[in-house]
């Protein structure tokens, strides 16, 4: 397969943004706005906590999933009293989770989700400039085992497998006369497999009623090479088309989950404190064979993003025998600053809001249904054009995603 360079930031706008981090990877994921580490039990603990696979009934035990993502417009108001919408987009994603029973002491589980991506798209001139349309697809493949240090502590490590995929399209116009002129053009796509590893802790009291947890997934480095093509204005040749080698590497931040959940009656109560290290990515540097096209498009691009903090709760209710219900809240804090922020990346801090509920068909079998709503704050911008050494100032509005998940748990 040909491999093309992702420039100008396809993956600072989807992989490596706040928004379209995507944490709810399960029903009970996303029913509870990812607050579930201390209390991950079932076949998404091989996701969430896997450490939790060896307190689970000794049962080999499956969940399958799919999400639906519909992401809202987002608008920016423009100084000038213009205003620019993205695109909706709607995705459905299959995720798969496994832990099996005990072997010899040991829990083995695995989970194939979809960690970050999704896309981003403008037509209006300006922003289409830097993101006329920005998409990517990761999948992530993390095997993972567990034992018993003690009756109360377990250990888990994992093993992950991230492929990724992802096109890049921008459309840079200039003014001639009242006239919209084509100053460059790019349509990129590119793919990457890359690894690292993941590892989890946890603490179960004696009656199970209370559960501590600590989770770290490592950072991987994103690793994409092959060719850039395109064309560019010369003010004395005219339009010169491009089609040169490239590469450059981008961090996928490592992640810290501390997690602790309380069992009061028929009710459970977790807290989950989510730290992301997004102060790795520093600057978006590509690299090009051709000096010309390297001059244009491969001065590095200031990030200088910030560690954030994302702050969940989420309480489980066994309403009877058949019936759980859950609820979940989280706050989200935006990695990009004032001075790095563009249309790739319009994100802001945000309130998170979900729901779901399970029911046991019978012992082997449960269904289960589940929703999340994101609320983005609005934002003030000032976005430079760095290739026509220009900047818009506006508001970033609106904006959000809407998410519904539907599967069924099977152990045996």
């Amino acid at each position: 397969m040909k491999k093309t360079i992702i420039l100008s930031g396809v993956l600072a706008a989807t992989l490596f943004a706040g928004g379209y981090k995507i944490p709810e990877q399960s029903l009970s994921g996303m029913a509870l706005s990812a607050a579930n580490v201390a209390n991950a039990h079932g076949a998404d603990a091989a996701y969430y906590n896997p450490a939790n696979m060896v307190f689970n009934e000794n049962k080999n035990s499956f969940e399958i999933l799919a999400t639906y993502i519909h992401l809202n417009k987002i608008k920016f108001n423009n100084i000038n009293g213009e205003t620019y919408y993205s695109r909706k987009e709607n995705f459905i994603l299959p995720q798969l989770h496994f832990s099996s029973k005990e072997h010899n002491g040991w829990r083995y589980g695995l989970s194939i989700t979809y960690p970050a991506g999704l896309s981003k798209r403008w037509d209006d001139v300006i922003p289409e400039a830097g993101a006329k349309e920005f998409t990517l697809k990761t999948m992530e493949i993390n095997p993972v085992i567990a034992r018993k240090i003690t009756n109360n502590i377990s250990l888990a490590l994992g093993l992950r497998f991230v492929k990724s995929e992802g096109i890049a399209n921008v459309l840079g116009m200039q003014d001639k006369g009242g006239t919209a002129v084509p100053l460059y053009s790019e349509y990129l796509n590119g793919d990457s497999f890359d690894k690292g590893w993941n590892i989890a802790l946890s603490y179960v009291n004696d009656d199970r009623s209370l559960k501590m947890a600590a989770t770290f997934r490592s950072r991987i480095y994103l690793s994409l090479s092959g060719d850039a093509s395109g064309y560019y204005l010369n003010p004395q040749k005219g339009y010169i088309p491009f089609n040169t080698p490239g590469k450059v590497t981008v961090p996928l931040p490592a992640t810290l989950n501390i997690a602790v959940a309380k069992k009061f009656g028929k009710s459970t109560l977790e807290f989950v404190f989510d730290k992301t290290y997004w102060s790795t990515y520093k600057k978006l540097d590509f690299d090009f064979a051709d000096p010309t096209v390297n001059y244009l498009f491969g001065t590095p691009i200031d990030k200088h993003w910030k560690n954030a903090n994302t702050y969940r709760i989420g309480l489980t209710h066994q309403c009877n025998d058949k019936l759980t219900a859950m609820v979940g809240y989280a706050y989200d804090e935006t990695p990009v600053p004032d001075k790095t922020i563009d249309f790739s990346l319009p994100d802001s801090d945000k309130h998170i809001f979900s729901g779901g509920i399970k029911y046991k068909v019978d012992n082997k079998l449960t269904i289960g249904f589940s929703g999340l709503v994101t609320k983005q704050k609005t934002r003030s911008a000032k976005i430079v054009d760095r290739i026509k050494k220009s900047y818009t100032i506006g508001k970033f509005k609106d904006g959000g995603a809407v998410l519904f998940a539907a599967g069924i748990d099977y152990s045996f």
